[in-house]
């Protein structure tokens, strides 16, 4: 178990600034912290709203089964973001899932826990709220990027988000240390596996990026920056953007 304490990962993630002593001690009291393995799926379409989750450290993967049964990925998230928060505004079941992408540890909290200190400090509530309204227009605007960008775009935006959130820049580009297959880079942007090879090979001859099991390198940001913008339709030719979209 990590050394630092409870309350020490609340203050990096700036939740208890306006709490007091008191109601610290309590938050830490009746908070759990944990050590997830690679794999291991926090919770499931139809497990009870009962907790909300702290990511400290690791990858958590955010997905849903579609009405036609196909499984997408809403979102990886990273050390300092909340995940479960809608159990503070809806007690229906959970309607996706949420998985340990690499080794984590997260921080368990009681709804009702939770509930009442927002009742007693409202900026804990209001901080909850706006984390909920920036979730929902990032999943928004992940709609309107499968409905308005050609495959290829998608992929390069994918990319792009994975580099700004988990990428560290270099001399030789930027790497992103996630262990991504293809088939979850096609989970992530609606397309199938065979599409997704085809861009990534097509990409790999011309330099773009470089990929193995346990990373990912962005050799050319700025070349997949101007592919990401191109919408559906807007290809020409045998240029990378040309694999068709599904």
């Amino acid at each position: 178990m990590p050394a630092h304490t409870k309350l020490w990962y609340f203050e990096q993630f700036r939740m208890i600034s306006a709490l007091s002593d008191a109601q610290r001690r309590q938050l830490e009291k009746m908070t759990r912290m944990l050590e997830v393995k690679r794999g291991t799926r926090i919770y499931l379409p139809g497990d009870p709203s009962d907790q909300i989750f702290l990511l400290k450290s690791g990858i958590i993967k955010i997905s849903t089964i579609t009405a036609d049964n196909r499984d997408v990925i809403l979102a990886f998230l990273h050390s300092g973001d909340i995940f479960g928060e809608l159990a503070m505004v809806d007690e229906a079941p959970r309607d996706h899932r949420a998985e340990a992408y690499d080794d984590c540890v997260i921080c368990a909290m009681n709804r009702d826990t939770v509930l009442r200190l927002v009742r007693e400090t409202p900026e804990i509530g209001f901080q909850i709220t706006k984390l909920i309204g920036l979730r929902l227009r990032t999943f928004r605007s992940r709609v309107e990027e499968l409905l308005c960008r050609s495959a290829p775009a998608r992929l390069a935006h994918a990319f792009l988000d994975l580099a700004e959130h988990h990428g560290v820049a270099d001399t030789d580009g930027v790497l992103i240390s996630l262990r991504l297959s293809q088939g979850d880079l096609g989970r992530l942007v609606g397309l199938s596996r065979e599409t997704v090879n085809a861009i990534l090979q097509e990409w790999r001859e011309q330099h773009l990026l470089e990929m193995d099991r346990r990373s990912l390198r962005l050799r050319d940001p700025e070349r997949l920056r101007l592919i990401a913008s191109r919408p559906a339709g807007g290809e020409t030719g045998s240029d990378t953007s040309g694999v068709e979209t599904e």
